[in-house]
């Protein structure tokens, strides 16, 4: 225990980073940007002083790198290849102080467990503080942003997502938006999260069987203390628990699902569940099957060598060429640039 206390006071020590964020925080009011960070990131933390980050010229390749980074994470969102170490299937880092991370998507699996203090968990239009001891699962590809308040401690886990889709965990929800289990004062899930960033700390041989028994024990274990205790994250705040359970059985069967199933099934007339389903989410019954049919694609793509008849012929779609359509409309790319620029497991 006496080690996790040690682990505990240097995650808590503020990085080169966090410092120049602190000192813009207490100067001007506002955390560091994200293209500052980056442009420290490149130089190096002796350029970390307010005058140096806000040098024009320094304020120029500050909005180059922030162009860069958008284009080439914006589509695919941040990579496995470029933000999780080749050899491992887990990482864990602290989540940034005084640094303002913007909303992104990412091709992995990430948790986020608060050690101390709070942040803010934005998802959409969404906005939930998440308190100490708040344990978020958030699935590929959900744009989302992190933000931890003040000196708080938040440690984030990546996972692979070829590795979690093999993980055999009991009972884990299907994810179609992050969900977050509050698990308050619990020394077991801190030193098992701990324990996680201690390993991959040490390098030391079978880290990376130990870091990957570690992360499913870690989340079997929340479920089977807190399951009470979850609640999705939304990207949109939904007024019907009706319509949750509609959007669940929908996920469930987006394969087939028709407006006339989902009336049957929950004895509604299919104008006025198309009413009410649109006015209570924002976007229609197709609009949403569409979203989780994609997202599906996307996913088998980055995971399988599978032809894109073969994709459509498993996620619905009957026409390959509305389907290429339909990809780059929400990617920005076809679905073969997609697999291109993402590094495909087999």
């Amino acid at each position: 225990m006496a080690t996790y206390n040690n682990l505990v006071r240097e995650l808590s020590r503020l990085d080169p980073y966090e410092k120049a964020g602190l000192d813009s925080f207490r100067r001007t009011g506002a955390m560091l940007r994200h293209g500052q960070y980056l442009y420290l990131a490149m130089h190096g933390t002796d350029r970390r002083t307010l005058e140096a980050i806000n040098d024009p010229s320094a304020l120029r390749e500050q909005g180059q790198i922030v162009a860069s980074f958008h284009e080439r994470y914006g589509n695919t969102g941040l990579t496995e290849k470029d933000f999780m170490p080749a050899d491992m299937n887990i990482a864990v880092e602290k989540l940034l102080r005084y640094i303002e991370i913007p909303a992104h998507s990412h091709e992995f699996i990430e948790c986020a467990y608060v050690l101390r203090g709070s942040c803010i968990h934005r998802v959409g239009e969404n906005e939930v503080i998440q308190q100490e001891g708040s344990f978020i699962l958030i699935p590929v590809p959900v744009r989302h942003q992190l933000i931890a308040v003040g000196d708080s401690l938040c440690l984030t886990i990546k996972i692979r997502l070829s590795h979690f889709i093999k993980m055999t965990i009991p009972h884990l929800p299907s994810m179609i938006y992050p969900i977050s289990f509050q698990c308050g004062e619990d020394p077991s899930a801190e030193n098992m999260l701990l324990f996680l960033y201690e390993q991959q700390k040490l390098a030391l041989p079978y880290r990376k069987e130990l870091m990957e028994w570690a992360a499913s024990g870690l989340i079997t274990y929340i479920l089977q203390r807190y399951i009470d205790t979850m609640q999705p994250l939304y990207s949109i705040a939904l007024r019907d628990q009706r319509i949750l359970d509609m959007i669940n059985y929908m996920y469930n069967n987006y394969r087939t699902i028709t407006l006339h199933d989902l009336a049957a099934e929950y004895h509604y007339n299919e104008s006025y569940l198309s009413r009410m389903f649109q006015e209570q989410t924002g976007r229609s019954f197709s609009e949403t099957v569409k979203d989780f049919k994609l997202r599906k694609a996307a996913e088998l793509l980055k995971t399988k060598h599978w032809k894109l008849d073969h994709i459509c012929e498993e996620i619905g779609y009957k026409d390959t060429r509305q389907f290429i359509r339909s990809f780059k409309e929400m990617y920005g790319v076809t679905p073969d640039r997609f697999r291109k620029s993402v590094q495909i497991e087999s």
